[in-house]
């Protein structure tokens, strides 16, 4: 290669850089396989190709061109990593585990394998095994934000709190501009007066070079150690800016779309002939409900049996439901063609459980995404015996915790507005109450309220709705240290406490929308 042609590919790889960054993915492909055309073995340009179709979610692309990579290439580490990247992509575990692996195998110094094998095990929530490719990720660079953070996740994850802090700090110090830190350190302190993590938030709320999503995560990690603190007037004036702040990221968001899917939901089921078409789902747990409804509570409770394998909030269920509701077309296909035909369910049925059994293959399965709650019928069709829990709590009290907190979920614009949030719940409990009349039984209401004052006894109940054995450590669940990632991380490390039930109303002179919040008609007996 000539000096010419080293300037030549240098200035077009920048080209390619820029277009990279700005989202211009089509274009990056285009001029990267010209420019490929002359340089065969230039690992970078297979790279930007592949991670383009990535972007672009044309993973079986993707996956194609990191295997050509690596044919010519086959000791590339970046390319063995991507291909691992692309496998993730496509639930394909055992083989983006194996790919990660090899790259480390080459390069044991390696660090993007590190972290993608440490995202790998965190989805299928073994802590453990993803706490240890991020030690060994902030071992390797302990100078780069995204290592730390994933190491502060982690730690947090496991419920090791001071340890957290303590990469949370050397966080702030060498990167200063990253406020995000702020919020994962407030979700794991419980805040005392005159606390110096508060003052130094405080002295960040007037920057002005703070974007809404940084100004957002501080003003609602200050709203969180002003209600430790007990200063009402304080949490309620962060809770409110950080709403109306998070809000404003969202453009143009209208929450037409979910009372369309609602609508859908209820309309396909209707007129579906359900037959019980397989016997599928005994290894299946779901527990469903609003946010911050007691979802994890009821997580780690039943988790914490010997049978059972806690999932955590997987996306199985949601990825699978949401592409087949993506459109009519889809939807109409899904329904009136593989769930109406027998063998086309029951092979839906299979490749579901297949996902699941990557958790854990022995085990129950314990899936805690609230989310859920949309699809219980279907969940019903495609998994007869699976066990549907549905953690039925005050909606106010839930939509209080719910307006007080951030999520990391995308998507979730409803949570940060009070009018789309009454809208949610209203749309929530219509559908509950329209599966409580199809199903009946097949769903268990597990009261929050109940589950809190009466622990044992209530605890007896949902385990044998789950025909499992009682077992004292269900009771005793947080001498499991199972992992949690939702805001729940600090809660769910205590006893149950009783004081969270009716909370909302000691709030509704601050937040008048809380009382428009109604309990559903499926609220049942207490």
């Amino acid at each position: 290669m000539n000096y010419n042609h080293i300037i030549y590919l240098r200035k077009e790889l920048d080209k390619i850089k820029i277009l990279f960054k700005k989202g211009e993915f089509k274009l990056v492909i285009k001029k990267s396989k010209a420019l490929l055309k002359k340089n065969p073995n230039q690992t970078i340009i297979y790279n930007y190709i592949g991670l383009s179709y990535i972007q672009l979610n044309e993973i079986e692309n993707a996956l194609e061109i990191f295997l050509l990579a690596n044919q010519r290439l086959p000791s590339e580490p970046s390319i063995l990593c991507n291909i691992g990247i692309a496998y993730k992509n496509l639930d394909d575990i055992l083989n983006a585990r194996n790919f990660f692996n090899k790259a480390i195998n080459i390069n044991p110094r390696h660090l993007p394998s590190y972290i993608n094998l440490g995202h790998l095990e965190n989805n299928l929530n073994h802590s453990k095994k993803a706490a240890d490719h991020y030690l060994k990720a902030y071992n390797l660079n302990n100078n780069l934000e995204e290592v730390l953070t994933y190491h502060v996740l982690s730690l947090s994850a496991q419920g090791k709190f001071v340890e957290a802090k303590k990469i949370i700090l050397e966080l702030n110090n060498k990167f200063p501009e990253n406020v995000k830190s702020y919020q994962l350190y407030s979700r794991i302190h419980k805040y005392a007066l005159e606390d110096s993590h508060q003052k130094l938030m405080l002295s960040k709320i007037n920057n002005p070079s703070l974007n809404h999503e940084d100004l957002s995560n501080l003003h609602f990690a200050l709203a969180k150690s002003f209600y430790d603190q007990k200063n009402v007037e304080k949490f309620v004036h962060h809770t409110l800016k950080a709403n109306d702040i998070k809000f404003k990221t969202f453009k143009d968001y209208n929450l037409k779309s979910e009372e369309i899917k609602f609508g859908k939901i209820k309309k396909y089921y209707k007129n579906f002939q359900v037959t019980d078409s397989n016997s599928r789902g005994e290894n299946l747990i779901f527990v469903v409900g609003l946010p911050r409804s007691g979802t994890t509570l009821l997580h780690q409770i039943i988790s914490s049996h010997s049978k059972t394998f806690g999932a955590e909030e997987s996306h199985i269920l949601s990825d699978f439901f949401n592409k087949k509701f993506k459109n009519e077309s889809s939807l109409i296909n899904f329904v009136s063609k593989e769930l109406s035909d027998k063998k086309l369910c029951l092979n839906l049925s299979n490749e579901i459980l297949s996902k699941y059994k990557i958790y854990d293959q022995d085990k129950i399965i314990v899936d805690k995404m609230p989310f859920n709650f949309r699809w219980i019928g279907f969940i019903k069709i495609l998994f007869p015996q699976a066990k549907i829990i549905h953690s039925n709590r005050n909606p106010a009290d839930s939509a209080f915790s719910i307006f007080r907190n951030m999520f990391d979920s995308p998507g979730l614009g409803w949570t940060y507005n009070q009018d789309y949030l009454i809208k949610y719940v209203n749309l929530y409990n219509d559908l509950m109450s329209f599966w409580k009349e199809e199903l009946g039984d097949y769903i268990y209401e597990s009261h929050y309220e109940k589950l809190v004052t009466e622990q044992v006894n209530e605890t007896k109940n949902i385990l044998k709705f789950c025909n499992l054995e009682f077992e004292e450590k269900c009771i005793n669940y947080t001498d499991s240290n199972i992992p949690s990632r939702t805001v729940s991380v600090l809660q769910v490390r205590d006893k149950i406490y009783k004081s969270s039930v009716n909370l909302s109303e000691k709030y509704y002179k601050y937040f008048p929308f809380l009382k428009q919040i109604k309990k559903g008609p499926h609220k049942g007996a207490l």
